[in-house]
C-alpha cells in the first residue's frame, strides 16, 4: 500500500526531529557529564573582594550556588579571569600558591612582562582549576591570589585612575566538567575548548573598584625648568671646585735634608 505524499512528508518530519534531538542530547549531555558523574547548577552568585592597597592587591572570589552534584570529586570547576592591562600577575607567586593549595593555575599567555606600563600592555586570561568542589553547603569554589596593578601613563588634570573589574558578564565565568567513561582524566581537554562547560546562571554579584596613582603632566613646563636649573648650578658648582683646587704639577715641592 503507498503513501500519499502528505503522509511521507509528515512521517519525514518525524524522524528527522526524532534524529536530530537524540543527536543533539547525546552529544551535548557527553561533553559535560553522565548519569553517574554530574553538577548541575541551577543559580548562583561570584562575589569579588579586593584586600589591601596601593599596587599590589588580593583577589577573594567566592562562588555561592545553588547545584546538585553526584559527589565533590567527580567534578571540576574553573574560574575563568579576563583581566584588562591594567592588571597583571606573577606567575611565580601562582605557582607556590597552586604547590600549597593544590590549585592549578593557566594563564594564556606564555609570558607576561611585569615591568611595562599599562598603555604598552595586553589584557589576558587566567584560569583558577580546582578538582574537588568544597565541602561546604552552596558554596562551590573559594580562592584567592595576588594581582598587581600597573603604572599608567601620565596625563593632564588627573590623578588617580579607576580601574573596574567584574562589571561585564565576561570578566569572570564559572566552567565545569564532569567525569565519564571517555573522559576520566580532565586535564586532557585544554580550557579554552568547547568541552568545559559555562555556568551560564552564576552571575557576578558586584564589580570591584581599585585606583591607581597617574603622573599629572599639568606642571610638566616648571618641573623641567627647576630640574636643568638643579642641574646648571650643580654642574657649575663642581667645576669651580675642580679649578680652585690645585693640580700635582702646580704644587710646590720641597725636598728637606736628613740629617745621620
Amino acid at each position: 500500500m503507498s503513501l500519499n505524499m502528505k503522509t511521507r512528508i509528515t512521517l519525514f518530519a518525524v524522524y528527522s526531529l526524532i534524529f536530530v534531538t537524540s543527536v543533539v542530547s547525546y552529544y551535548g549531555f557527553k561533553g559535560s557529564q553522565d548519569s553517574l558523574h554530574y553538577l548541575i547548577v541551577h543559580s548562583g552568585n561570584i562575589n569579588l573582594q579586593v584586600k589591601n592597597e596601593g599596587y599590589h592587591r588580593i583577589l577573594h572570589t567566592t562562588v555561592t550556588a545553588d547545584y546538585e552534584t553526584s559527589n565533590r570529586k567527580d567534578c571540576a570547576v574553573t574560574l575563568r579571569y579576563d583581566f584588562p592591562a591594567d592588571i597583571y600577575v606573577d606567575k611565580y607567586e601562582l605557582a607556590t600558591i597552586a604547590f600549597n593549595r593544590k590549585v592549578e593555575f593557566y594563564v594564556d599567555n606564555k609570558f607576561i612582562d611585569v615591568e611595562t606600563p599599562a598603555h604598552k600592555s595586553d589584557p589576558f586570561v587566567l584560569y583558577v582549576v580546582n578538582y574537588t568542589l568544597p565541602d561546604t553547603a552552596n558554596k562551590l569554589i573559594e580562592t584567592e591570589f595576588p594581582i598587581h596593578l600597573r603604572y599608567q601613563k601620565a596625563a593632564e588634570d588627573s590623578r588617580y585612575k579607576e580601574v573596574r573589574f567584574g562589571d561585564a558578564y565576561s570578566d569572570v565565568q564559572v566552567l565545569y566538567l564532569c567525569k565519564g567513561p571517555r573522559n576520566s582524566n580532565w586535564k586532557q581537554f585544554p580550557l579554552n575548548t568547547g568541552e568545559w562547560v559555562p555556568a551560564s546562571y552564576v552571575k557576578v554579584n558586584k564589580d570591584v573598584v581599585m585606583y591607581v596613582p597617574v603622573g599629572d603632566t599639568n606642571n610638566l613646563p616648571w618641573v623641567s625648568l627647576i630640574t636643568h636649573g638643579f642641574v646648571l648650578l650643580g654642574t657649575y658648582y663642581i667645576l669651580r671646585r675642580l679649578m680652585a683646587t690645585p693640580s700635582p704639577d702646580n704644587a710646590i715641592i720641597k725636598l728637606v735634608p736628613v740629617k745621620c
